[in-house]
């Protein structure tokens, strides 16, 4: 009994310090001291931390502190998005998605992390319905949806996307994305072993 409740502090004393750690490495990325935050996020990225993943995935994209790799970049990214990660998958979404490189894997990531509340990927994925793809056809009442779930909270450049996305709108399909966005609730800890249930659901709930 006496080594179990050993075991148990032991294990605890090593999750709230890992905790500061990473909080640590979270505020000197903040205070843009990449050097500190690059030593910190490091060994908590190796260990399988999502959110250091994320945070060295994005230092690596742009080149913060340390040399621009692109590819090492994705391979943390991916990390941290099969872990649920929105902000990681968001990231992937527009990598893949932007310079239309790999589409449905774009899409994929893109939905994962619109629908546990990532506003930036609910925007750009209203936006790529309401343009269409070879891979996706438009569908103004989800581009609607998407694009109003972005603009909550009255942020004034999403809700002015929303204003020029609703001219190209019938009232019809105004009112049906409107009925979706406040029938959503997010979704917390996505997956892409989930993504394929989860599509096929949205798909009939938004044909209802």
């Amino acid at each position: 009994m006496r080594a179990c409740l050993c075991a148990a502090a032991i294990l605890l004393t090593a999750q709230f310090s890992a905790a500061a750690d990473l909080k640590s490495a979270e505020s000197a990325y903040k205070r843009k001291d990449y050097a500190a935050a690059l030593k910190e996020f490091t060994p908590a990225a190796q260990q399988g931390n999502a959110e250091a993943q994320y945070y060295l995935g994005k230092m690596y994209l742009i080149g913060q502190g340390v040399r621009t790799d692109r590819q090492r970049a994705i391979k943390l990214f991916k990390a941290s998005a099969n872990q649920g990660n929105a902000d990681a998958q968001f990231f992937l979404g527009t990598i893949y998605l932007l310079p239309h490189k790999d589409i449905p894997q774009g899409l994929m990531w893109m939905r994962l992390s619109a629908e546990q509340g990532n506003q930036d990927a609910q925007l750009l994925l209203g936006q790529t319905y309401l343009q269409g793809l070879k891979e996706l056809r438009r569908d103004p009442v989800l581009a609607d949806k998407w694009l109003r779930l972005a603009a909550r909270n009255n942020l004034p450049f999403y809700g002015l996307q929303l204003q020029g996305a609703e001219k190209q709108m019938s009232p019809a399909d105004i009112e049906k994305g409107k009925a979706l966005a406040e029938a959503w609730k997010p979704k917390h800890d996505l997956r892409p072993d989930g993504e394929l249930a989860l599509k096929n659901r949205s798909a009939h709930t938004d044909s209802q």
